[in-house]
């Protein structure tokens, strides 16, 4: 089968190697970042300006420092208008143009950084040469101060020992600062050269050389233009944070609702949660010592900076993200298993331990091929955009990369996550939700990538480089076509890679152009890193094994699903029986008013009521409630129902009538079953009601306005749990006169034991003050008073039982 599968996917194999070669071939032509060669480590760099520092004469004792790299893309872009972009690479590299470099930070770490006395900054090329430096004293600090034609002397010299041949420099401006107790001087030199106009400060602060740089002069109409462009990538940028947010609340609030529908599950999605996590935790680990590099918060020292942005972004960011991934990967796998429950194969196998089977293999060569594929596509693109369509692309950061503990790990951990978190909310999630609502699946990837499109610059960066933000939408628009392509032609992880390899490869850039000798191991660990999943799926193809889950590992909410489905046809059958053995309608008495209502719960609890002719002028009134819940309940019902009709009109004691039904209901039911019930007969003539209860409510009888209710409460147990003897004994049966304005209410618990959201139930004593607030409306508008009251009072609280009543 291993040899089958390369065989079929052999013409794409040999487009991701063709691509592979493509980008190796043109990526220091076409890519800005192409532009960074490193010569010396961070340690190295940090050594080599310690070195600098003292060797001014500096003191550094009880110092800490902080280095990072800083791209100059504005200067990067600057040089591609006039020489194109290969050309500007080569002069970056040559260090002839201060472009990218390294900013080391001196401070003495125990006082907060807005209360240290004096810090230091040095500016050195990636090469190595220092651009500058900065000893950074308050404005209150005295210095023995110098004439003007002194410090001019003085800078001049300095200038000299720094190797800066000024005779090819034009002194541009000089200014003095009087403060409080010194005269600080600052000067500017400039020089013309075919490329532009470069620029030297230096500033004397009393009698010290206290700091100078070296720096590009980009031209009027260039910052004009790039201040427009960066106006507009920052608009871009502020709306996609914000389109992102909102759909954040999408997705969450989505997943919330359908949790509670009991249509998505959580286990496999906290798998998910839990890995991706694991990995931006390890990821922010890794960039500890460039994380708040250039923050400051309130008097915090650098440490505590440091430690509070770490926080920040691994409990607020990347928790953000990691939750954003859970929801949508729930209801996304919810979608994707009634669709296409094919396209989580891999990913389950890898979810559940499963690394070296054959769908894992074949997703990653796929993903890999599609990766290096899409990738050499776009540098050829890139290429010809450059050369001849007048496109110039921006830079992406660096930093971060070269600062790491371990920096070949970083482009790898920023393409899993990056990947992970991109393909599971606009493909897994979005393609499969709205191919469920649109029916139409290439509909629901254009709508994914239109989403993309506007939310994903927050998650992804174009490859290569950035052009202009017109440009830069269209681009991502047709990569989210083409990720939604490969998830609907393949599977979820085929995707997974594919975006991993993009955004891993586009980050090593920097790591594999620079030619310092720290960087040459570096590049092979990369290496090693990005081979590990080809090592796996090798090994997959070759054990050919398949995953399929087992009832074991089967996701919860797949049999959740199916189990809801089967409770729901119970449930309607339940109802449905229930609704059709209650009275189709109040009997009519001369002299009374008789109704009854019975509100059924989500789940059936077998409440029943029930009016039974008995001839001449007695009617009977039967309430009752079976236990259990669904069919079974129902079951109950219809056989109460037929037991007591059958006994009811040949006797008009409550007792006898209750005595039979129990005796008959015991040697049907099951043993942990049974009937409470109450059961009356209203004599019309005599005005007299007669009744027994059987484990039912008791029944509230109010005589006069200016009294509470009472209860009628006879003795009793329920029907079906005892042969006879003792529920003979025990049945007590009682009569009452009637006059007019007197009012009974039979009611099942379902009334009482309603609970609001704080789990307070409605209980007896609001019943009954509900009841003397009604008594003096007809039958009907007091059950419905009472039933708005209940409401009130429970809310949006569900209803776990079936409230019926009878007046």
């Amino acid at each position: 089968m291993a040899h089958r599968f390369l065989k079929s996917n052999s013409l794409l194999i040999l487009l991701g190697a063709a691509g592979a070669l493509i980008f190796i071939f043109l990526y220091s032509r076409v890519s800005p970042a192409a532009s960074v060669d490193m010569r010396y480590s961070r340690s190295q760099i940090m050594e080599r300006t310690r070195s600098y520092l003292l060797g001014l004469g500096y003191d550094l004792k009880n110092y800490q420092q902080d280095a990072w790299v800083g791209m100059e893309g504005r200067t990067h872009l600057y040089l591609q208008t006039r020489v194109g972009m290969d050309r500007a690479n080569e002069i970056v590299r040559s260090d002839t143009v201060p472009a990218h470099h390294w900013y080391v930070s001196w401070y003495d770490p125990s006082l907060p950084q807005s209360q240290n006395p004096e810090t230091f900054r040095v500016w050195m090329t990636l090469g190595g040469r220092v651009l500058g430096f900065e000893h950074v004293i308050d404005d209150s600090v005295g210095r023995p101060s110098v004439a003007a034609a002194q410090a001019r002397a003085m800078a001049e010299a300095f200038l000299i020992a720094q190797n800066v041949n000024l005779q090819e420099y034009q002194l541009k401006t000089s200014s003095d600062t009087k403060l409080r107790g010194r005269t600080d001087y600052r000067f500017v030199w400039s020089r013309q050269d075919t490329l532009g106009e470069q620029e030297l400060w230096l500033r004397v602060q009393g009698n010290e050389v206290g700091g100078y740089r070296a720096s590009f002069v980009l031209q009027g109409d260039f910052q004009r233009e790039y201040g427009d462009t960066f106006t507009k990538m920052t608009f871009i940028v502020t709306a996609s944070f914000a389109a992102l947010f909102l759909l954040f609340f999408f997705i969450v609030v989505l997943f919330l609702r359908k949790y509670h529908e009991g249509e998505v599950g959580t286990r496999t999605a906290a798998l998910v949660f839990i890995g991706l996590f694991a990995i931006s935790v390890l990821s922010a680990l890794n960039q500890y010592p460039v994380l708040g590099a250039s923050t400051m918060i309130g008097d915090l020292n650098k440490a505590n900076v440091r430690l509070v942005v770490f926080g920040m972004d691994v409990f607020i960011v990347q928790v953000f993200f990691s939750v954003m991934v859970f929801a949508a990967w729930s209801v996304g796998e919810s979608s994707s298993r009634t669709s296409w429950p094919r396209k989580l194969t891999a990913v389950d196998s890898t979810l559940f331990r499963k690394f070296f089977t054959a769908d894992v293999g074949e997703g990653i060569l796929r993903g890999y091929a599609w990766g290096l594929g899409l990738l050499g596509l776009f540098a050829l693109v890139s290429y010809w955009l450059t050369k001849y369509a007048g496109v110039y692309l921006l830079p992406t950061e660096v930093s971060g990369i070269a600062e790491a503990y371990v920096p070949a790990a970083q482009p790898v951990l920023a393409g899993f996550t990056g990947a992970v978190t991109c393909e599971i909310i606009y493909r897994l999630f979005f393609i499969s939700y709205l191919s469920e609502r649109l029916k139409k699946p290439w509909l629901a990837v254009l709508a994914a990538a239109v989403i993309w499109t506007v939310t994903a610059y927050a998650l992804w960066s174009v490859p290569i480089g950035h052009p202009r933000p017109g440009l830069y939408l269209a681009i991502l628009l047709l990569f989210g076509l083409a990720f939604g392509y490969l998830f609907l032609r393949y599977d979820l992880i085929t995707t997974i890679m594919a975006n991993f390899v993009l955004i891993s490869l586009n980050a090593a850039i920097p790591l594999f152009s620079s030619q310092g000798a720290y960087f040459v191991p570096v590049q092979w660990e990369v290496i090693a890193f990005l081979a590990i999943p080809l090592v796996v799926a090798v090994l997959g193809l070759i054990k050919q094994q398949r995953f399929e889950f087992t009832l074991e590992t089967m996701p919860q909410h797949i049999k959740r699903i199916s189990e809801r489905e089967r409770m729901a046809k119970e449930l309607e059958i339940a109802r449905s029986v229930q609704m059709s053995l209650l009275p189709k309608s109040n009997p009519l008495a001369e002299g009374y008013d008789i109704a009854g209502i019975c509100i059924p719960a989500l789940e059936v609890g077998g409440d029943y009521y029930d009016f039974v002719s008995l001839g001449g002028s007695k009617i009977g009134i039967a309430i009752g409630d079976v236990s259990g819940k669904g069919v079974p309940a129902a079951i109950y019902m219809t056989l109460t129902k037929g037991i007591l009709q059958s006994h009811a009109e040949d006797n008009v004691s409550p007792k006898l009538v209750l005595s039979k039904v129990n005796s008959l209901m015991y040697r049907t039911i099951e043993r942990n079953s049974f009937v409470s019930m109450f059961y009356a007969i209203l004599d019309l003539q005599q005005k007299t009601i007669r009744f027994a209860r059987a484990g039912q409510c008791p029944v509230i009888f109010t005589q006069h306005a200016d009294r509470d209710g009472l209860f009628l409460t006879p003795k009793g147990m329920a029907l079906g749990l005892e042969m006879g003897k003792v529920f003979d004994s025990v049945l007590e049966e009682r009569e009452v006169l009637l006059r007019s304005g007197e009012v009974l209410v039979f009611y099942t618990d379902g009334f009482t034991e309603a609970m609001n959201k704080r789990e307070e139930e409605f209980g007896e004593k609001r019943l009954v003050e509900a009841v003397s607030r009604h008594r003096t409306r007809p039958a009907a508008d007091l059950i419905r008073g009472i039933c708005d009251e209940v409401k009130a009072f429970t809310g949006d609280a569900l209803q776990h039982d079936d409230m019926t009543m009878v007046v």
